[in-house]
């Protein structure tokens, strides 16, 4: 999915031309795309990405953004937090007899 940041000026200008060709705003984009893609070169495959995947990588968008932060305290925490992690993994690792992965 890709969001466009559009000013006032341009929302209305689609939104005009939209509704003269008898589409709505977001499918009048949606043609004026297409219409100006290059043609893929041969040999070259548009991975086709299933309903499936597009819903779990809207979902992994939503977390995302749900869950960032520029919050120094917030990212302290939280990088402490992966390096005891990466610890824990090395130790177990060592304790078993194999090397660790995280330097």
């Amino acid at each position: 999915m890709i969001t466009l940041d559009l000013t006032p000026t341009e929302e209305a200008q689609i939104s005009t031309v939209a509704r003269q060709t008898g589409l709505a705003p977001a499918d009048y984009v949606k043609k004026l795309v297409k219409e100006n893609l290059p043609p893929v070169p041969t040999g070259l495959e548009v991975p086709q990405i299933s309903a499936k995947n597009v819903a779990a990588i809207a979902q992994l968008q939503a977390w995302e953004e749900e869950e960032f932060t520029d919050d120094p305290e917030e990212l302290r925490q939280a990088d402490a937090d992966l390096n005891e992690l990466l610890q824990n993994l090395n130790k177990n690792r060592i304790e078993s007899g194999e090397r660790p992965l995280f330097p």
